[in-house]
């Protein structure tokens, strides 16, 4: 596997549900692949051990805001230690469909300072080199819950929703973090392809600022073509 950029890419894919993170994710994923570059495909909350208790709760009634909150920052811990961390530094792509945005949009809808939910995850886990924020009207985002022949469940609810958008929004729009917004109410393929753009633009930037414009120029462009 080829890996391309020094100390690797990670990428977030953030906005509330329904908004095709995951698909976007999986597309991004799967280029990456086709291609023979070095890419972990991830997603939070995670399948181990503090991330299945918080994807139980998501079906059985959402726990104290102070056990959610201390079971995200021990799941993510041990994402970044296991998963993330070594990937980067093998140079690795990692590609995650959600990261610690939605732990603050999520957490800070039950109304915790997100601004601290922030600061406390960058303490412990690495700042992303792109955000794709997934932007969506909160009714069709459960409209198409509904679509897919799910039930919203308490983290899905109008309101709660409501106030994760909001949070999202504010934290895009501080533009202190590498955030794009990705108009996710246009059709999938739309979506996808720009999704796809944004991410060869930000893996170009960092080879650029690695070794140099004339090298990323020069050096393998191949990697990120069409």
């Amino acid at each position: 596997m080829k890996t391309p950029i020094p100390g690797g890419l990670l990428v977030a894919i953030e906005g509330i549900d329904g908004t095709g993170k995951s698909t976007v994710a999986a597309t991004l994923a799967q280029w990456c692949g086709e291609r023979g570059l070095a890419c972990v495909f991830s997603k939070e909350p995670t399948s181990l051990s503090y991330g299945q208790k918080l994807r139980e709760s998501m079906n059985t009634g959402r726990l104290s805001i102070e056990e959610e909150l201390e079971l995200f920052r021990l799941d993510r811990k041990e994402h970044v230690e296991r998963s993330i961390g070594p990937a980067l530094k093998e140079n690795a792509i990692v590609i995650l469909d959600r990261y610690y945005w939605s732990n603050a949009a999520y957490q800070g809808a039950r109304g915790v300072d997100y601004e601290q939910i922030i600061a406390s995850n960058e303490a412990i886990a690495p700042v992303p080199d792109l955000i794709l924020f997934m932007d969506i009207d909160v009714k069709e985002s459960i409209g198409r819950i509904h679509g897919r022949g799910d039930a919203p469940n308490d983290f899905e609810g109008l309101d709660s929703l409501q106030k994760a958008q909001a949070i999202f929004l504010a934290l895009h729009e501080r533009q202190d973090r590498p955030s794009v917004r990705i108009d996710a109410s246009a059709g999938l393929r739309s979506v996808c392809a720009e999704s796809l753009r944004v991410f060869k633009d930000a893996a170009f930037k960092k080879i650029a600022a690695s070794y140099g414009e004339l090298l990323a120029k020069t050096g393998d462009p191949a990697l990120f073509a069409d």
